[in-house]
């Protein structure tokens, strides 16, 4: 069992968060912690990880409870420290952005997982049984053998889970654990949860939409602005009114008005993205089973006014066919037209303000000390005046409801605003052509509706987009037409245009 009594909680900048959250997690709990953005809820999920904050600046007024043992905290230097090894040994957490959490010490999946236990001294006969079981549920058996550095979004966020799911621990805290996840991955990673909490392990989950689907008698407890608006069942919450807080249900459609819905392509409109055979291979990897990954034989065209989405399982080719449209990978044979240019052997950067490519992990894309500096340097990069360059950082800013953190460092901003961030400095340097690579992954619904905006705009504006998405219903609201992958190829009776 876990408890949080929060009297306050406040970062550096001193605005209180969890005023008054009371939660606690028994044995066999599924908890859902839902909120918008800047809610509270990863902060939530950091405390009942141990994390207090007091090294970094942090105040936290409150107590936190594991099994028999509470510690109190006054918000004082002279608070207690929780020792992590000790506490992460009971409570397994799972946080935002798998590239963050590898271990960076092991050279193939297998050896990813088995981290914590084999430290923890497992024997290794239990271990290898352990790893091969995990692998298996979680559908990782293939990959086993793989660099977990060179895995795919959704790959990567099933590694860590199981990495999680090893250790057995009497708590699971999971922060977006779906994001970037194809259907049956998302349907491995609940079931994986789900025996979990058969077991006894309180399973926490943090997101942004109450779940579409969850164990019978899963509770909500559901943030807005730092405090409680509701704790209930999942079937009340429901129907508990929270979209006035920003919290939607999962496979809802978008509530989007007229000048959002996509209109009629120009069939003679300008090409602006032209894929010809275009065929690429990853190295082998030692011991991996099958061909290696990358694409054989694709064609795609997209014109000026469309959004496109790719999809496809995790690890199908998504985000590297979105990689050949700036140069970030480059064909063996075939070729690639982007906005007009024959993209060949010219350094990446130089393609910017033809191609805007979001990452899947946009906090790889950002290094600048402030707001307005990062989303301001690729225009000055363009060419542009420092004057001309911030005022289009602005502009950009102001369109994505970000103006009033200009001055902000992105990496003290929470993170939907880092991912609008990167998305802003994309905006801002003005490419014709946008390459998506996960746009929605782990936004609210306000920030998904704010973005299928921007996206309708961008095209009707004689841009394209391409964006790589599991986001079903986001594909079907936003996109001309979806354009799917499996196994580096595109599957002619998957296309669905709209």
């Amino acid at each position: 069992m876990i408890a949080l009594d929060s009297t306050r909680f406040t970062y550096d900048d001193g605005v209180p968060l969890l005023a008054g959250v009371a939660l606690t997690v028994a044995a066999g709990d599924h908890v859902v912690i839902a909120g918008a953005s800047g809610s509270g809820k990863t902060t939530l999920a950091r405390l009942l990880a141990g994390m207090t904050g007091a090294d970094a600046g942090s105040s936290f007024t409150g107590a936190i409870t594991l099994g028999a043992e509470t510690v109190r905290f006054r918000g004082t230097p002279g608070d207690p420290r929780i020792d992590p090894a000790r506490w992460s040994a009971r409570v397994a957490y799972v946080a935002q952005g798998a590239w963050g959490q590898l271990s960076m010490m092991s050279s193939t999946v297998a050896e990813e997982i088995a981290f914590g236990p084999a430290n923890r001294g497992m024997p290794a006969q239990e271990l290898r049984r352990a790893v091969d079981d995990v692998a298996a549920a979680l559908h990782l058996t293939p990959l086993l053998v793989r660099d977990p550095r060179r895995l795919s979004g959704g790959q990567l966020q099933r590694t860590v889970i199981a990495a999680a799911v090893i250790q057995q621990p009497e708590v699971l805290v999971l922060d977006e654990p779906f994001q970037g996840l194809d259907d049956d991955a998302a349907q491995d990673v609940a079931a994986a949860l789900e025996a979990l909490r058969r077991n006894g392990t309180g399973v926490v989950v943090c997101a942004p939409l109450l779940p579409s689907h969850a164990p019978q008698g899963a509770r909500v407890l559901a943030l807005a602005d730092g405090r409680p608006v509701f704790e209930g069942p999942l079937t009340e919450a429901r129907r508990a009114g929270l979209r006035r807080f920003g919290i939607g249900t999962q496979g809802e459609p978008l509530r989007l008005g007229d000048d959002v819905v996509p209109v009629p392509v120009d069939p003679a409109g300008p090409e602006l993205v032209a894929v010809h055979d275009l065929r690429f291979r990853y190295p082998r990897e030692d011991g991996a089973a099958g061909p290696p990954a990358g694409l054989t034989g694709v064609d795609l065209s997209v014109r000026a006014g469309e959004v496109v989405a790719l999809r496809g399982p995790n690890g199908s080719g998504k985000s590297t066919l979105l990689q050949h449209l700036n140069g970030l990978s480059r064909a063996d044979s075939g070729s690639v037209t982007s906005g007009g240019v024959r993209i060949g052997r010219q350094p990446t950067g130089a393609l910017a303000a033809t191609v805007g490519y979001l990452f899947q992990d946009t906090d790889s894309q950002l290094f600048e000390r402030t707001v307005l500096r990062e989303v301001s340097y690729g225009p000055r990069a363009a060419g542009m005046r420092k004057d001309d360059a911030e005022r289009r950082a602005l502009l950009a800013l102001d369109a994505l409801g970000l103006g009033e953190l200009a001055g902000a460092h992105p990496y003290e901003l929470g993170f939907v605003q880092r991912r609008m961030v990167a998305l802003a400095s994309l905006i801002a340097t003005g490419p014709v052509v946008w390459a998506l690579d996960e746009p929605t992954a782990g936004l609210d619904e306000p920030a998904r509706t704010l973005l299928a905006g921007v996206l309708s705009r961008h095209a009707r504006g004689g841009g394209c987009v391409l964006m790589a998405t599991h986001d079903a219903v986001f594909a079907d609201a936003v996109a001309h037409r979806s354009v799917w992958l499996d196994g580096g190829r595109i599957s002619p009776e998957g296309a669905t245009p709209r």
